[in-house]
């Protein structure tokens, strides 16, 4: 199985892309994973993913670097999707609204490719999994499946649920 977290930046070392870190290590173990940092501002990430975990980005802010997005005039219009509320909008743009939306794009191909595959011979049931971070999305997003929101340790930055995808495929 290809799982694939998308994160704001997994070169940094702040709290999201450690806590992204240790189930993707594990999960590396048995399936296919990736980390996909939505920029890129530094050579080498200040966390290695670790063994079995690829990471890669879609937006490379590195002004030496030869893939330099920087320059593309689609970074300099504001970003249509971000939500303009959250503290980050600025570090967002119609290029990265882009780029993510072709990742995801990528994600639901695979998954369809992946329920024709198993189609008659597994139950298939993809899943979304979010990190809702408190200090950046203040609430703004609440997460329901079948049994409702998965519970938050009091004290955490944040809380990681799943929620389902529309429809099932057998």
């Amino acid at each position: 199985m290809q799982i694939s977290f998308l994160i704001h930046n997994g070169y940094g070392i702040g709290g999201t892309i450690r806590t992204i870190r240790n189930p993707a290590r594990t999960l590396a173990q048995q399936h296919d994973v990736e980390i996909v940092s939505v920029c890129r501002h530094r050579d080498e990430p200040a966390l290695e993913p670790g063994p079995g975990v690829r990471l890669r980005h879609l937006v490379d802010l590195r002004e030496e670097s030869p893939g330099y997005d920087g320059e593309d005039p689609r970074h300099r219009r504001p970003a249509r999707v971000f939500p303009r509320a959250e503290a980050r909008y600025r570090q967002y743009s119609a290029l990265t609204d882009r780029r993510i939306a072709d990742h995801l794009a990528g994600e639901a191909l695979r998954h369809r490719m992946a329920a024709a595959a198993l189609a008659g011979s597994a139950r298939f049931d993809p899943a979304r999994i979010a990190e809702r971070h408190e200090s950046l999305y203040r609430g703004l997003l609440a997460a329901r499946t079948a049994r409702g929101p998965r519970p938050r340790r009091p004290g955490t930055a944040g809380s990681l649920f799943a929620a389902p995808t529309r429809g099932r495929t057998a």
